[in-house]
């Protein structure tokens, strides 16, 4: 795919904002950053952006009513609309770049047995993806999709507000099998039933989403991942791995990709499943998106 084709996202907010000193919640991970700490979002954002990114993500993936409320707080509407408002002002002077929207079925992260379910939940999916359209974000991106049942129910309001839709699902492996499935992650999420990845494609190719692709996953698992989705995906197609590891609700650095090496497999990626959407998830700092403008937009 020629070079002037392809969108490059920005990297990990929530993983920068821990690596910058700001304290994660055991429920609500990142969510609040931006309120309690402004400045250092904005930097954040404008870090991304001078790295080279077309697209940055709104401090909002896990800032659903009921994961706020898990930790005791109300102020849903407000905590939304500010990290909309503030990745528009890091923009501000640059009306070409797009702010995502984003949005998760994740649960509360100290309450990960189970997903969260019913017509609450649903109503929840629906009030955070019209709250962002309403706050002026340029498209919605649903992130670590990696149950059928909730990726319907969230997908399905994203897709009513009428603003571009992108979707990323998330896989994993078996221990000791090569089998794609689904995310899940040893402490978390371990409990819900397995779905394998094909499946959960089948489900997502249903709706009318703008781009479709595999983020937070294993660098190593990426070409398996995106080769099951090219059997049932012909659309625009975005690609994200994650680096480092998780504890319990932070992000462990000490085993993050090199960001040129990063570059290098990226362009394999790109020649190998026509990528037209990259950048980086979890652990993928503003030097990994500088790495790939570097190669795709020649900065």
């Amino acid at each position: 795919m020629p070079k002037s084709k392809i969108t490059i996202i920005d990297g990990g907010v929530g993983t920068e904002i821990s690596k910058r000193g700001i304290p994660l919640h055991p429920s609500y991970w990142s969510a609040t950053a931006h309120m309690t700490h402004p400045d250092t979002v904005l930097q954040i954002h404008t870090d991304f952006i001078n790295a080279g990114a077309d697209i940055i993500s709104a401090n909002t993936f896990m800032a659903g009513r009921h994961i706020l409320a898990a930790g005791g707080l109300k102020e849903f509407e407000v905590i939304n609309k500010k990290a909309v408002q503030l990745a528009k002002t890091a923009r501000s002077e640059n009306e070409n770049l797009l702010v995502a929207g984003t949005l998760s079925t994740l649960p509360p992260l100290d309450q990960a047995d189970d997903l969260p379910r019913g017509k609450q939940i649903e109503t929840n999916f629906r009030d955070q993806a019209f709250l962002l359209a309403e706050s002026g974000a340029d498209i919605l991106l649903v992130e670590m999709l990696f149950d059928s049942e909730s990726a319907d129910s969230l997908l399905s309001a994203c897709c009513d507000t009428g603003l571009p839709v992108w979707a990323g699902v998330s896989a994993t492996t078996i221990p000791n099998t090569e089998t794609l499935m689904t995310f899940r992650q040893q402490g978390k999420l371990e409990k819900l039933p397995h779905e394998t990845f094909d499946s959960l494609i089948k489900t997502v190719v249903e709706f009318p989403v703008a781009a479709l692709g595999v983020m937070h996953t294993e660098v190593k698992l990426m070409p398996s991942a995106l080769s099951a989705l090219e059997k049932r995906w012909q659309g625009r197609t975005l690609a994200y791995a994650k680096t480092g590891l998780a504890s319990s609700h932070d992000w462990e650095f000490e085993q993050v990709i090199d960001a040129d090496e990063y570059s290098e497999i990226m362009t394999d990626w790109v020649n190998s499943y026509d990528l037209g959407i990259i950048g980086g998830c979890c652990g993928m700092s503003p030097a990994h998106i500088y790495a790939l403008s570097k190669r795709f937009h020649k900065i």
